[in-house]
């Protein structure tokens, strides 16, 4: 048996200093607030935080708030809801108990309407505006979500719980409970969008663009691979027929020229603006996982485009509708300003001993912080903007007072 004090084995000047082994850089501080800068920007996707968007109309896709505070009948009554952009939230709800929307599309906020009363930000407005008829307002705004309409996070769970936002109806739901494919969890870091099981069944010709969505791999698609070559060439002398029948082309004359009149493309080629949507071979079932870019393929010909009218999902076709696109708004913006670029010049700016100085402060501030917040959570009181204030004004008093009386060496 060996000593158990023994250092034999571990590298000279690695014996493991417990105090090393729980610091931290000034890098590691400053990627961490990165992180958390970048997690801050995908979800305000470059909101304005200072100015209320009301005088801007509908807004393609914003950072929005529902306050169950000033519509505590919303609860119980989905009419009755209303929501406000993040300025708004800041200035005219603050403490207030607002439920984080993420973004929702074509909204404009319902702040100075009737839906609330008079917004602090928009002094400009006589009387009080009508309730934005155009507004979309589902269970989210009650503080619901997925088809279980729970709230998140769910005080009741135990576990983790990973919620996808539908594309189209723009509601949350757990994996679990939506009808999807075996494969699903795995797409969740590689799919661009997801469509829930409902909003598939609503919008039928959604089904006819799966062969764009990521696909479970089944037994029968591997047997299909392990076939003979002698398989692949039956099935693309069946493939060149098909695609001579669609084009009204006889075999043998791909080329789609008609040697009657002189190689001229024949009359009977298809026209570009006919409807291009695809057929599928079998029916999709359940929710749908999307790779990037695949509105681009949505059929744009006349008939389409009534259909997509009559089902209200003309945002498909806009490139700038996507929650991704909102969130890279963002992360762009947050780049122009980013405290992780100003702190790594900072940091570069100053010697060592200065660097460690100002990593024992922060380790300081980061313990005294947390010791102050517990207070809070404790008391299930709401942290204002006022308390972090005077949190720091109280930091700044004890920084001044541990200089003591001044020193000259004369």
């Amino acid at each position: 048996m060996s000593d158990p004090n023994t250092t034999e084995g571990i590298p000279e000047g690695e014996e493991g200093n417990p105090l090393e082994q729980s610091t931290i850089t000034m890098l590691d501080v400053l990627e961490q607030e990165k992180e958390l800068d970048d997690e801050y920007a995908a979800v305000l996707g470059g909101s304005d935080e200072k100015a209320c968007t009301y005088v801007k109309g509908s807004i393609g896709r914003q950072a929005l708030y529902s306050c169950l505070t000033c519509c505590p009948e919303s609860r119980g009554d989905l009419s009755k809801a209303a929501g406000v952009c993040l300025a708004c939230s800041y200035r005219c709800h603050e403490n207030h108990e607002l439920v984080e929307l993420y973004t929702k599309r074509n909204f404009r906020c319902d702040c100075p309407t009737q839906r609330l009363g008079k917004c602090s930000l928009n002094p400009q407005l006589e009387g009080t505006p009508k309730a934005n008829e155009e507004n979309l307002y589902n269970q989210n705004f009650q503080g619901l979500y997925c088809k279980c309409k729970r709230p998140y996070p769910d005080p009741d769970r135990t576990t983790e719980e990973v919620m996808l936002q539908c594309a189209v109806c723009e509601d949350w739901f757990h994996l679990p409970h939506m009808k999807a494919p075996g494969s699903s969890e795995k797409w969740l870091d590689s799919c661009s969008e997801m469509i829930c099981d409902g909003c598939m069944d609503a919008k039928p010709f959604l089904k006819d663009y799966t062969g764009l969505a990521l696909q479970p791999v089944l037994e029968e698609d591997k047997e299909e691979k392990a076939k003979p070559e002698a398989d692949d060439s039956q099935l693309k002398n069946e493939l060149d027929r098909s695609i001579c029948d669609i084009m009204k082309v006889p075999e043998g004359d791909e080329s789609g020229e008609s040697p009657a009149n002189g190689g001229e493309p024949s009359q009977k080629r298809p026209k570009l603006d006919g409807c291009r949507r695809p057929k599928p071979l079998k029916e999709h079932q359940g929710a749908a996982f999307w790779t990037n870019d695949w509105r681009k393929s949505l059929c744009q010909c006349a008939e389409c485009l009534v259909l997509y009218k009559k089902l209200a999902v003309e945002f498909l076709l806009d490139a700038e509708d996507s929650a991704k696109t909102y969130e890279e708004r963002g992360m762009k913006r947050a780049e122009e300003n980013s405290s992780y670029e100003q702190g790594i010049r900072a940091l570069a700016s100053i010697d060592r001993t200065q660097q460690i100085d100002a990593i024992t402060e922060y380790n300081r501030m980061k313990d005294k912080l947390k010791e102050y917040l517990q207070t809070f959570a404790a008391t299930k009181k709401v942290v204002t903007e006022e308390d972090i204030n005077r949190f720091f004004a109280g930091m700044r008093n004890e920084n001044n007072a541990s200089l003591g009386q001044p020193y000259f060496c004369r």
